[in-house]
Parts: C-alpha cells; sequence; structure tokens
C-alpha cells in the first residue's frame, strides 16, 4: 500500500521536474530553492504514505504542506501567486490545527497515537465500559471524528471544505498546481484510508453515512460549478474537487463491508474491491490531472493566456497537446477504453456490491454515474473550442518545449495504457489491499 502510494508520488515529482525545465524561465530567480522545496515535499508525501502512528503522519503531512506553501509563492511579483499563496497557508494553517486537535482527542481516549492500536484500544474501551459510561467517551470521540473530517476534508477540498482550492490551483505556477492536484490532494486521500479504514474502524458513530454524503455533495458540487468557469485551471480546479468525491466512495464502502453484522468472505472481498478501486482511481486521476495541467503549462509557456477563447483552434496550433487534452479529458469523464472508465467501473461497482450490506449504497453508485455523465458537457466544451472553432488570427503551428511536451506524453501513454495493463494493476493492488486490511 504505502509502496503504491511512494511511487506514484515519485511520477508525480518526475512529471512537474521535467515540465519545469521548459515552463521556468531561465532568468527566473530561486531556481535551486524550487526544486528543493519540492523534493522536500515529495519526501513528506513519501513518509505520510508509510506513516502508521497518527503524529508521524501529522508531521510527515506537514512537511509536505509547508513546502507547497513556498511552492505557491515562487513567483512573488506575481499578485495572483502571492494572493493564492496566502490563502493557501491561512487555510492549511487553520486545518492543520483542526486535525491536530482531533489527534489529540484521540489520543486522549485510547492513550495511543498508533494507529494500528487505536482501533483495537477503541474496540476494547468500547467493550469494557459499563452502559452508564458510554455517555462519557461519546462526545469527545465525537468531536474527534468531526475535526478529523473537517481538517482533512480541507486537505483533500471536499464540500463544503473546498473553497481555496480553485483560487490556489489558478493562481500558482501551473508547474505547482500539476503538483497540488496530482500529488499534494492524494496525500490527504492517504491519509484518509488509514486514519478511518484503519485507526477509526471500530467506532460505533457513524461517520460511514458522513463520508458517504460528502462524496455525493463533492461531486455534484465540483461538477455543477464547473460548469460556468472561462479559466481552463479554474474548471479543473473544480473538476479535481468532483474527482476526490469519487475517490471518497472507498472509504464507506470498505467500512460498510467489514462493519457488516455477517462478516466472510464476502465482506472481506468487497472491502478490498472498494480500496483497489480507490487506489486505481488516484493513480489514474494522477496522470490524468497532471497531464491536462501539463497542457496548460504548454500553452502558458508559448504566451496564450488561461481562458477558453484562447483555446480556439488549438488543434491547428499545437496538435499534440490538443489531442493529448482530449484524450486526458475524456478520461477524466469516464468514457472507454480510457483509463478513467476502467478505474470508475472499479470503485463504482464495488459500492453496488456494498449494497448488498447497505441499500443506501447503490446511490454512491449512481451519483457517480450521474456526475460523471454531467462533466462530460464541460469537458466537451473544451474539445470543441480546440477542434472545430476557428482561431483568432493565423493559424500557424508553435513549437511547444520538448520538455512540457515528454511530459504530457508520459502522462498520455499512462491514461491510454491502464485498461491494456488491467491485470498487472489489478493483481498489484489486490495485494496491496489486502496487506492494508491485514487480510
Amino acid at each position: 500500500f504505502a509502496l503504491f502510494f511512494q511511487v506514484m508520488f515519485e511520477f508525480v515529482a518526475f512529471l512537474v521536474i521535467m515540465a519545469s525545465r521548459g515552463f521556468i524561465r531561465p532568468e527566473e530567480p530561486h531556481q535551486g530553492e524550487y526544486y528543493a522545496f519540492m523534493l522536500l515535499a515529495v519526501v513528506g508525501m513519501m513518509f505520510t504514505a508509510a506513516a502508521t502512528d497518527l503524529f508521524v503522519l501529522f508531521l510527515a503531512f506537514e512537511t509536505s504542506s509547508l513546502s507547497t506553501f513556498a511552492l505557491v509563492a515562487f513567483r512573488k511579483r506575481d499578485k495572483q501567486a502571492t494572493e493564492a499563496a496566502v490563502k493557501f497557508f491561512i487555510i492549511g494553517a487553520v486545518s492543520s490545527g483542526i486535525i491536530l486537535f482531533g489527534i489529540s482527542l484521540i489520543y486522549g481516549i485510547t492513550g495511543t497515537t498508533s494507529i494500528g492500536k487505536t482501533t483495537t484500544d477503541l474496540l476494547l474501551l468500547r467493550n469494557g465500559l459499563t452502559l452508564a459510561g458510554l455517555p462519557e467517551i461519546e462526545p469527545p470521540l465525537i468531536v474527534a471524528l468531526v475535526f478529523l473530517i473537517a481538517g482533512f476534508g480541507f486537505k483533500v477540498a471536499v464540500v463544503p471544505f473546498h473553497m481555496w482550492a480553485p483560487d490556489v490551483y489558478q493562481g500558482s505556477p501551473t508547474t505547482i498546481s500539476v503538483l497540488l492536484t496530482a500529488a499534494s490532494k492524494n496525500v490527504g486521500i492517504v491519509a484518509l484510508f488509514r486514519v478511518f479504514l484503519i485507526g477509526l474502524l471500530n467506532v460505533q458513530i457513524d461517520w460511514i453515512a458522513a463520508l458517504a454524503v460528502l462524496a455525493i455533495a463533492t461531486q455534484t458540487v465540483g461538477n455543477i460549478v464547473a460548469i460556468p468557469q472561462r479559466s481552463v485551471k479554474r474548471m479543473l480546479a473544480y473538476s479535481s474537487i468532483a474527482q476526490a468525491g469519487y475517490i471518497l466512495i472507498a472509504i464507506p464502502v470498505g467500512a460498510v463491508a467489514l462493519h457488516s453484522t455477517s462478516p466472510g468472505d464476502n465482506a472481506s472481498r468487497i472491502a478490498v474491491a472498494g480500496l483497489v478501486g480507490g487506489m486505481l482511481h488516484v493513480f489514474v486521476y494522477a496522470a490524468m490531472k497532471a497531464g491536462a495541467f501539463l497542457v496548460v503549462a504548454g500553452t502558458e509557456a508559448r504566451g496564450l493566456p488561461d481562458d477558453m477563447e484562447a483555446y480556439k483552434g488549438l488543434s491547428r496550433r499545437m496538435p499534440f497537446l490538443a489531442f493529448a487534452m482530449t484524450v486526458f479529458l475524456f478520461s477524466l469523464a469516464g468514457i472507454p477504453p480510457l483509463g478513467g472508465f476502467f478505474s470508475k467501473f472499479v470503485l463504482f461497482s464495488s459500492a453496488v456490491n456494498a449494497a448488498s450490506f447497505n441499500g443506501w449504497f447503490l446511490a454512491l453508485a449512481v451519483s457517480g454515474v450521474l456526475n460523471s455523465a454531467l462533466s462530460l458537457y464541460y469537458y466537451a466544451r473544451v474539445v470543441w473550442y480546440m477542434y472545430i472553432l476557428d482561431p483568432e488570427g493565423e493559424a500557424r503551428k508553435v513549437e511547444v518545449p520538448r520538455a512540457i511536451e515528454g511530459a504530457v506524453f508520459i502522462a498520455l501513454a499512462i491514461v491510454m495504457l491502464t485498461a491494456v495493463l488491467a491485470a498487472f494493476f489489478l493483481g498489484f493492488l489486490n495485494d496491496a489491499a489486502r496487506g492494508f486490511f491485514g487480510f
């Protein structure tokens, strides 16, 4: 499990560093610090993926977060980037405080910060309490859950904690937007997987329903608000919010299966399938989003503004970038046979199977399918601009920086080959998920 996410973070960092060679202008200052902070952020992400202690997880998370704060403000003379950095820092500091308070409550209740031991201690504590003692533990446990959901919700940009994401993604240097959406957001997903599917699995408070509702709300709000956007980066930011909603499905699916009153091979199979779907979609999402933002970086490197109008006739000026963007957007919408369709199919199928434990879980699958169809509208609009509308002015080919083109090609290959390499991906992820749950 940890190895999978560590490799994914390294993959995203490789794409960002590669593309930065063509995006960062040679005369720009502080380039050494730019790459140093990026590597430090990735180190924090890798430690977060491997953390088995709540406090270690928090420290690793903050190592990553502090580095990304500096990267967002890399172009300090750019007012939009500076504004984005200030917003990111304030929201990041508040969410970190919220998470730390939630962890402190869990420690106060269980006496440990070990993620694996927390779930055992909570179960033993609950079983050992008399009926009269239960009210004493319930309020702080509820508060801890609320704070952890809110804190990690801010990090992942889950509705209603998503307000910061569009401004930060739009205002950041585009290569840093790649790191934020394809890696930094996924660190929060890893933390949610570890804390809720391992540490808090035996909590009887119904956090499963809360996360299921948040998943549906995040998908719906992200897709609806993306529709009127004219900035391509802002549209992709709201799309990232919606994608987080799809990934969240894995947590309530896994938890409801393991919480079932008749646990057995079927429950284990559904829990593993949910986590496999979530992990696969995280990986494909990272490639799709990294690729889409790198296409934007390629257009910006040649002077095009971050506006939908600038994409008119892009297929005639930058044909490879237009083709790649089309593949990424259709994959994000879940069009077969691309990687996005395959990962969504696995994820939504696990929600359908989880309906055997709770019929309401069918709503997660239905919401995912309907929101994927809705997203196709604003994705197709970008394709319409690139291929159907005529460009303003002369439509001559523009050479894209080779470094950016190479990074886009690698992301494109991953998205297109995911379905072809399905057997390899599913076999590896199935073993990782079983190891995660200890089956």
